[in-house]
């Protein structure tokens, strides 16, 4: 019973490769050795559970290669063509409404105390400052 499960995921997915990149060549005979790879490196899984997580991903990644996977085309420098058909979900409805990064709000101008510090580095070792500005600090 597994034997014909994953026989059919595997002819499925393979099935989908070709329909889903049947223009683009080198996309599809990468797709396709990545499968076959893939399945062949997991021939000899013997575990139900593993087999049937497999299948149930092999069954994922067709049904996502269908359905989500948009493909473009480039035009020119600046122009993609993308590629809908029936299967894809409709994203040419898709508004891209604040797709800019949000513009960063001025800050007023920093008010910097005229006050001397009062230890050597300004905070962490709280040693007293030296009383002129020859003596060196004592900061480790």
């Amino acid at each position: 019973m597994n034997r014909a499960k994953v026989l059919s995921s595997y002819l499925g997915l393979l099935r989908t490769e070709k329909k889903v990149f049947q223009n683009d060549k080198r996309a599809l005979e990468h797709v396709i050795n990545l499968t076959r790879i893939q399945f062949r490196d997991n021939k000899n899984e013997t575990d139900n559970t593993k087999i049937n997580e497999m299948i149930d991903h092999a069954n994922a990644v067709s049904h996502f290669l269908v359905k989500d996977l948009i493909q473009g085309v480039r035009k020119d420098e600046k122009t993609i063509q993308l590629k809908f058909d029936e299967n894809t979900k409709s994203y040419q409805q898709y508004e891209f409404v604040n797709d800019q990064p949000p513009q960063r709000k001025k800050r007023g101008k920093i008010q910097i105390d005229d006050e001397q510090p009062t230890t050597c580095c300004g905070g962490g070792c709280g040693k007293p400052m030296p009383s002129n500005n020859s003596e060196k600090s004592t900061c480790s």
